[in-house]
């Protein structure tokens, strides 16, 4: 009997447990919503002023007010309560930095920035239109020099092109020796240019050292033979950046004797605080500067002495109320003396040191610069009528322009010093010197050298001056560009506006030679823009264009092209004005290779800062022809971040592109813009979006009832992005936009093509790498698992295939995701299948917790349907087995950081679990033995893994639905 029994108990409990599995419940989202209960407060978080209550308004505001007036007296800036963001943190932090700065509150203490820029006279005597020494210096070591392609480079002067020269050993002890030999006359050889350099860069450190060592005699010497250096014109395109550089290290033995001088009496006034002795003390450094006077006094040569006078002007100073020491007096001497130096350069660039130096001793005395600008235009008519000047050009073998452009750097820096606060009578008399002289080489830098509005003010006499300037000197060419870059920068009378543009072209348009036209077209194409109306612009291109499409001459002036092109691009940014000139368009027709590579980006770059939206057909065909121009000069080799660029260019325009409510216009427009940009990825993900943005445009408009006509419409734009995805060659940007482009087809209730997109990108999952390696190597596991948990949250809305039925695409991504190739002791795998689980409790439900409207889900084809439930409880087991599986190979990783990945895992599925199955028996167990295995795997240092699994227990204990929980939170606080 008892033999029957167990026969009849046993298949009762095998079919027990066959129907104990695990099971989706029933939600019920509205409940396990928790809303955020809000509070009302007396302020912003994120305001530090708190605004007074009803209660205490008056005495708050008045606190308010006194500390507001308090900060104010302290000069910090008062904080007011209107904006709740106007005292956030971060500004806090910076205002705090601002008083607190040390820096600043130095500044402060001795009277601010101004107190120190003022400090001297000298600083009071310049201003922003001044051009320092050292500016000029580098632009004049590039240009001058027999050797274009080899920069100048000196070590001891810091500009932009230092650098340290190697000395051979024997050129070096040349030079030592020459300094030891008493004998004045030397037989000189000819020396090339780095051979030159490296003598003055040896003189310069000798130098140091001998003044370091006291050597003072030796000291002299040597700035001796630097100046000497100064008389050889061999080389003599190198000669302005040669005095350059031995200007610079007189300088430097000038300032180390006034330094001594001066340091000396500092010294003896410390020594002495009672001033009993100071007359002493002044008598001894009075005579040192006299002992260094007479020692230059003795020099035999005209040239060094007066360099190494000039170099210690400064020392002058020292001697005031001597004979003869009165600084105009001194400087007004040394001028006259520079008369005695054959050379007319040499003699003009120790002109130039003279007025540079002066300024250290008195700035504001300038009519020995007049002298001088007299002696120069009185050597120079001597010197063309002579033979000499032929001789010299035959012998250096340069061109009469090349050899006036010499004077250039000096001529520069002499009138700047001179017209800078120079009162009016003193510009009128060099005006005078030249209308004596018709000198053009002088006019030019006069023009360059005077204030801009002075030259505005007075264009017509100047106008005048140019056609009656010779044409030996410097060229008509430069002297109108001079000039047109002075109309630029001031603001000529509106009255003399075309009166003055017409007066100079006359002269232009009649130019032999185009590249001179054309350099002056180039600079008063700028003053046409500036001071004229678009009418005038357009007549000026005219003109322009009559000059250069003769004979194809306009191949050999790309660059002045360019920049007029650049120069329009600039001043107007209004696109459809710029259509508007009939002569414009026709211009940028004439580049070719390279200058259209660089015209093509400018113009759209310009196009992409128009202020205003786009449609003209005129300006489509502008933006697709230069950005096909510019799309085919860049191929695979280019520099990635040149098309990136370009891209972005590319993209900021298709920006400006508007049709309005006209659609398909717009989807024609990314169509044609596709076509063009084949080979930029960026573009076309930009089109993608641009297409989808149509669509919801669309669906706008119709208010989400779409009609046949707009139905097609639709389907044409999806089919588009469908198109162009698989030509992308970057896998993220791909399934992103698979992505985006189904959820919009789901909305639009393209639903057959939506399907084709989730096919497609369930497909590309597998090309997606484990690992890039773009600048650093980084796992690409997180942005898997984020996008695949946003994949399947799409699914949840994705209605079944009718006759594949609900499950094709959640299963096939399942296949997917098992075959895909995961790195080694990672949760990724294990991630994705909880996030799957959440799909399935989201199907289990009698309504889904979203939907897209007019899209039937899943919920109202198959909910009804107990194969479909069945179907899913058991695709919900079978993965959780898989999960149980990964675990089952991540807990015998030894790797910390891989066991406390498994921990987040274990618990989280245990979240899950209480969230979306029924509690039962097999339920229970998967619960215990997760959260066994969990804490096993827990470091007691990791806090975060802890408080996870401590409130997980808190949780269980809070569920009351079943005696069931209660037994498994009381065995779970067991093993806690």
């Amino acid at each position: 009997m008892t033999t029957e029994k167990a026969a009849a108990t046993a298949p009762q409990q095998q079919q027990q447990q066959q129907q104990v599995q695990y099971v989706l419940m029933q939600r019920n989202y509205d409940k396990e919503g928790k809303k955020l209960v809000g509070r009302e407060v007396e302020r912003h978080p994120l305001n530090t002023v708190t605004a007074p209550s009803t209660a205490s308004a008056t005495t708050k505001t008045q606190q308010l007010t006194s500390s507001m007036k308090e900060m104010s007296v302290a000069g910090s800036t008062p904080v007011t309560n209107d904006d709740p963001l106007a005292a956030d943190p971060l500004s806090k932090a910076a205002n705090e930095a601002k008083v607190n700065d040390p820096l600043a509150s130095s500044i402060a203490a001795m009277g601010g920035l101004n107190t120190i820029k003022n400090s001297s006279q000298k600083a009071q005597y310049y201003d922003d239109s001044y051009i320092p020494w050292a500016t000029m210096k580098p632009g004049i070591l590039q240009q001058y020099t027999t050797d274009e392609s080899l920069p100048i480079q000196v070590s001891f002067m810091s500009t932009g092109t230092s650098g340290k020269v190697k000395i051979s050993l024997n050129r070096l002890n040349k030079i030592l020796e020459e300094l030891e030999q008493d004998k004045e006359e030397k037989q000189t050889t000819q020396l090339t240019q780095p051979d030159i350099i490296m003598d003055l860069e040896t003189l310069y450190s000798e130098l140091i050292k001998a003044w370091n060592a006291e050597e003072r005699v030796r000291s002299l010497k040597i700035a001796i033979q630097t100046a000497k250096i100064l008389n050889d014109t061999s080389l003599i395109k190198f000669y302005p950046s040669k005095w350059v550089i031995a200007t610079e290290i007189l300088d430097t033995f000038g300032n180390m004797v006034y330094e001594r001088i001066q340091s000396r009496i500092k010294s003896s006034q410390d020594k002495d605080p009672t001033k009993r002795n100071e007359h002493i003390y002044i008598d001894q450094a009075k005579e040192t500067c006299r002992n260094w006077f007479y020692k230059i006094a003795s020099i035999r040569e005209l040239l060094p002495r007066l360099y190494i006078e000039i170099a210690i002007l400064r020392c002058y100073e020292f001697i005031e109320g001597d004979p003869n020491t009165a600084p105009q007096e001194v400087v007004t001497r040394i001028n006259q003396m520079i008369r005695g130096i054959g050379n007319p350069l040499v003699a003009n660039y120790i002109r130039a040191y003279l007025v540079r130096r002066a300024h250290d001793l008195c700035p504001a005395f300038k009519s020995f610069i007049i002298t001088g600008l007299k002696d120069f235009v009185f050597t120079q008519r001597l010197y063309e009528k002579s033979k000499y000047l032929e001789q010299t050009l035959q012998t250096y073998r340069i061109t009469l322009t090349e050899y006036l452009g010499l004077y250039s750097p000096s001529l520069e820096w002499v009138l700047q010093c001179l017209s800078h606060n120079g009162k009016q009578e003193v510009l009128e008399e060099v005006l005078g010197i030249f209308r004596e002289s018709k000198n053009s080489l002088l006019l030019n830098h006069i023009i360059s050298s005077f204030p801009p509005d002075y030259i505005c003010n007075n264009s017509t006499m100047f106008s005048n001056f140019i056609k009656e300037a010779d044409s030996f000197s410097y060229p008509k060419c430069q002297l109108y560009s001079t000039f047109g870059v002075n109309l630029v920068l001031g603001h000529p009378p509106k009255t003399q506006v075309l009166t003055i543009l017409n007066d100079v072209w006359k002269v232009v348009s009649y130019f032999e030679s185009l590249k001179d036209y054309i350099m002056v077209a180039e600079v008063f194409i700028e003053y046409v823009l500036t001071h004229c109306t678009i009418k005038e612009t357009d007549t000026f291109l005219k003109d322009i264009l009559r000059h250069i499409i003769p004979d194809k001459a306009y191949e050999t002036i790309q660059s002045h092209l360019q920049s007029i092109v650049l120069k329009i691009l600039t001043h107007i940014q209004d696109f459809n004005v710029l259509v508007g000139l009939t002569n414009f368009l026709p211009l940028l027709d004439l580049f070719n290779g390279e200058s259209q590579k660089q015209i093509s980006r400018s113009t759209l770059e310009a196009l992409s800062s128009s202020n205003t939206s786009i449609s003209d057909p005129i300006l489509i065909n502008i933006f697709l022809t230069y950005g096909k121009a510019l799309h085919d000069s860049l191929n695979s080799l280019s520099y990635q971040d040149e098309i990136r660029q370009v891209t972005q260019i590319v993209n900021n325009c298709i920006n400006k592109f508007d049709f309005g409510k006209d659609v398909e216009k717009q989807l024609n427009f990314y169509v044609d813009c596709r076509q063009t940009f084949i080979n930029f990825d960026g573009v076309k993900n930009r089109l993608i979006y641009g297409v989808l943005l149509i669509c919801q445009k669309t669906l706008l408009l119709v208010r989400g009832k779409h009609t046949s006509k707009t139905s097609a419409f639709i389907r044409a734009c999806i089919s588009y992005c469908y198109i162009t995805i698989p030509t992308i060659e970057d896998v993220f940007m791909k399934m992103n936009l698979y992505f985006q482009s189904a959820s919009v087809a789901f909305q639009n209730q393209a639903l057959s093509q939506a399907d084709s997109l989730l096919k497609a990108a369930i497909t590309l999952i597998q090309e997606i790498p484990a690992i890039t390696e773009f600048r650093q190597v980084k796992s690409t596991e997180d942005w898997t698992v984020a996008y695949l948990s946003e994949f399947i949250s799409l699914l949840v809305v994705a209605p079944g295939h009718p006759e594949a039925g609900p499950f094709y695409l959640i299963k096939a991504l399942h296949k997917v995701i098992k075959d895909y190739q995961w790195e080694r002791a990672t949760t990724g795998k294990a991630r994705v299948l909880i996030q799957m689980m959440n799909l399935c409790s989201a199907w289990a439900q009698n309504s889904l917790p979203y939907h897209i409207e007019r899209v039937e889900s899943n919920d109202e084809l198959f909910a009804s349907d107990p194969d479909f439930v069945s179907e899913l409880n058991e695709f919900y087991g079978l993965l959780i087995k898989e999960v149980l599986a990964e675990l089952n190979i991540l807990k015998d990783e030894i790797d910390p950081s891989t066991q406390k990945k498994m921990v987040f895992v274990c618990l989280d599925l245990i979240s899950v679990t209480l969230n979306i199955a029924e509690l039962n028996s097999k339920t229970a167990s998967l619960i215990f033995n997760l959260y066994s295995l969990a804490k096993k795997s827990i470091p007691t240092s990791s806090y975060s893994e802890l408080t996870y699994l401590k409130n997980t227990l808190n949780y269980i204990g809070t569920l009351n639905s079943s005696k069931l929980a209660g037994d498994l939170y009381n065995k779970l606080n067991s093993i806690a």
